[in-house]
């Protein structure tokens, strides 16, 4: 070794190798520096991409918010992102292509969180956002050069629902009553879903629940306006437990369901016609009622009644017949229909189906789900596949009694007892859907929309009474008497010849016609539950119960306007009335059996079908705030093989 480094030649070949060796250590670093660039560049514009991806989905968001009724495809301008350091210049390029789903693509899509594919049917209002980001070197003018494009490129399909009125649970235009008075939610109140108003919402500590007398809401509440409490101080955390937001942007609630009647299918003549309508899974079957021309009728007034008696006046007044054709239906699975007139509607329904009409609509039995079995969550077991939407240009209202015009016999469709089916579900009625009464009055509370239930006054009246007549000869016959109330006091009442009431020392009777199916002997006050898993969206807060001479109540004088919710006196359990002639007859009102309460109405127990959040019943009203703003859910999104480009 020593000769070796003492020699010339050697110590020269020594150095050679060490600077080989030197060399190639500095190659191979330099390898692996560039490698660590080249991964660290890859890494940075993959993961840049992605947060410009989402972006770009965002902004079709945007522009979908403002721009919702595209008739055709369209593309957003190309964005320019520019992002430089020291050692680093990259432009990103971003651009989206946003179409209208037609229903053939919308059949099929996982319901969030549950690994359930449901249908989202005809006429739902979906979109698709594809987005494109490409990477290219440098910024500016250097970025435009074709070569200098780099091989990271992402693209996404986002899906974009537009959200309508299905996705509260409780929607009020105006949280107040028709009368224009105070509503409250209170202690019995718990409501599972989302909740807004455009007004006020009044809260109240009263009685009942479980939640020391407030009412729980277990969903996000918002409101245009304030929450209104009595006291005034309120657990919020208690009584807002899904969140509340006051002074919240207001929703438009359109007064017609212009969707519905565009692309519905037509059904009915117009105003004048009733349409009592029963679905039975994926066909329906009804009848047409068809209103006449009210005729002019003349009853005598009597003194004493049944005759003979001298006559005092003659009462004149017309009443409306209405004559009922059987009618073949068709199938309904699938479908929308608008309906040109009343619409009284029951049954089972199978598949997605939305039954909307231009006047009242009125629930003339239960609204029931094929897929799930009466009092059961649709969402446990999930059913995916049937899906109610109700909407009424007027109001909706849970049927009292009605004549089955197969048979012209009572119907009571919608009581129960409280004990019919386990707590907190009841007896009465049971309607799977979401639910839309449009009705604007402009300005007049008892014409707005609402959801409520029919003949909340309830009064005896005298029916038709059999009555024994001796004639000279000695033959016997039954002779019956009918009208017996309208023979007996002037009808249509006027000032000063108020109808019966006991503030004039009078027994009270029902004004004719008041009740649905008059004259009736013993009119039920309390009906049992309304069971609702669906959604409720009105104009304004409708009445499901009232208390036999509340606040609501405008007249307890005698006074007769049924339009404007005044009946006369209050109503009562206690009522019963003797007839002048035949004495005890049972004029008496009563709950009906099982249903217990000290008022008029039903309980609730409302439940929201959490469904609603992914899936929308066909052609159903969609929200629009009052900005112009288009809110939007968003569904999928999913990252695919990148496109070449974006293409209309």
């Amino acid at each position: 070794m020593r000769k070796i480094l003492t020699n010339q030649n050697g110590n020269l070949a020594i150095a050679m190798l060490l600077a080989v060796v030197g060399l190639m250590s500095g190659v191979s670093m330099a390898a692996l520096a560039l490698k660590d660039t080249k991964s660290y560049l890859w890494e940075f514009e993959s993961i840049q991409s992605l947060h410009v991806l989402r972006g770009e989905a965002y902004r079709g968001q945007a522009f979908l918010e403002q721009n919702s009724d595209i008739a055709t495809t369209v593309r957003t301008p190309e964005r320019f992102i520019e992002i430089s350091g020291s050692h680093m210049k990259r432009t990103f390029t971003s651009q989206s292509r946003i179409r209208k789903e037609s229903s053939e693509q919308t059949d099929n899509v996982e319901i969030e969180g549950t690994g359930v594919t449901g249908s989202l049917g005809e006429g739902k209002q979906n979109y698709k956002i594809d987005s494109l980001v490409e990477t290219k070197q440098g910024i500016g003018q250097v970025a435009y050069y074709g070569a200098n494009k780099s091989m990271v490129r992402k693209y996404s399909e986002l899906t974009i629902i537009q959200t309508s009125f299905s996705e509260f649970m409780y929607f009020t235009d105006n949280d107040s009553s028709p009368n224009s008075t105070n509503v409250y939610f209170y202690g019995y109140d718990v409501v599972t879903g989302k909740v807004h108003s455009n007004s006020d919402i009044r809260i109240k500590q009263a009685g009942g629940g479980n939640n020391g007398g407030w009412p729980t809401f277990l969903n996000l509440v918002t409101t245009a306006g304030h929450i209104v409490s009595n006291p005034a101080n309120y657990p919020l955390d208690q009584v807002f437990q899904g969140g509340l937001v006051e002074e919240y942007e207001g929703y438009e609630f359109p007064p017609m369901a212009n969707d519905l009647r565009l692309k519905g299918q037509p059904l009915g003549a117009g105003k004048g016609n009733i349409y009592l309508l029963t679905v039975n899974g994926t066909n329906f079957d009804y009848w047409q009622g068809s209103v006449t021309v009210p005729r002019r009728v003349r009853k005598i007034v009597y003194d004493e009644y049944p005759p003979p008696g001298d006559s005092l006046w003659t009462n004149v007044f017309s009443i409306p017949d209405t004559i009922w054709t059987s009618l073949p239906g068709g199938p309904c699975s699938d479908k929308a229909f608008f309906v040109y007139g009343d619409l009284w509607i029951s049954g089972t329904f199978q598949g997605y189906q939305t039954w909307g009409c231009s006047e009242n609509m009125k629930l003339s039995g239960d609204i029931l789900l094929t897929g799930t079995p009466i009092s059961i969550n649709p969402a446990d077991p999930m059913n995916s596949r049937d899906v109610v939407g109700l909407v009424s240009e007027n109001s909706i209202q849970v049927n009292y009694a009605h004549m089955d015009p197969s048979d012209s016999l009572r119907v009571y469709p919608n009581m129960g007892s409280d004990t019919d089916y386990p707590a907190p579900a009841g007896g009465g009625i049971f309607i799977y859907a979401a639910m839309c009464a449009l009705g604007d009055g402009e300005g007049n509370g008892f014409e707005d929309g609402v959801f409520e239930f029919e003949y909340q006054h309830p009064h005896p009246s005298t029916p038709s009474l059999n009555f024994q007549v001796t004639h000279p000869d000695g033959s016997v016959e039954i002779v019956v008497y009918d009208w017996i109330d309208v023979h007996r006091r002037r009808y249509p009442p006027v000032p000063g010849q108020l109808w019966p009431t006991p503030a004039l020392g009078q027994a009270p009777l029902d004004l004719p016609y008041y009740n649905p199916i008059w004259p009736e002997r013993n009119p039920v006050l309390e009906r049992g539950t309304i069971n609702i898993w669906g959604a409720v969206a009105q104009r304004r807060r409708g009445f499901v119960h009232r208390s036999h001479n509340d606040g609501e109540y405008p007249s307890n004088s005698g006074a007769w306007n049924v339009d404007i919710d005044m009946c006369g006196h209050p109503t009562s359990p206690n009522e019963n009335i003797p007839d002048p002639f035949y004495g005890n007859i049972g004029l008496q009102s009563r709950n009906w059996p099982g249903a217990a309460g000290s008022g008029v109405g039903y309980k609730k127990n409302y439940n929201y079908d959490d469904r609603l959040l992914e899936v929308t019943p066909l052609l159903y009203p969609k929200v629009r705030l009052k900005g112009g703003k288009n809110p939007m859910n968003q569904g999928d999104w999913n990252l695919k093989k990148p496109v070449r480009s974006i293409v209309l």
